[in-house]
C-alpha cells in the first residue's frame, strides 16, 4: 500500500514541477517560480519522508 502512494505522490509532485518548467521557459525565471519550487520540495520531503519512514501504531 505504501509502495502505491509513493508511486502516486512521485507523480503528483513530478506534475507539478513539469508544470513549472514549462512556465519558466515561456515566462523565464522569476519569484514565483522560485517559490513553487520551494514548496514543491517542501511537499516532497514532507511526502516522501512520512511514507518511507513509516509510523508505528500500537493497536
Amino acid at each position: 500500500m505504501r509502495g502505491a502512494l509513493l508511486v502516486i505522490a512521485f507523480l503528483f509532485l513530478l506534475a507539478f514541477f513539469a508544470i513549472t518548467l514549462v512556465a519558466i521557459s515561456s515566462e523565464g525565471l522569476n519569484v514565483l517560480s522560485v517559490l513553487s519550487i520551494v514548496i514543491i520540495a517542501l511537499m516532497a520531503i514532507g511526502i516522501f519522508g512520512a511514507l518511507v519512514s513509516g509510523a508505528d501504531r500500537d493497536e
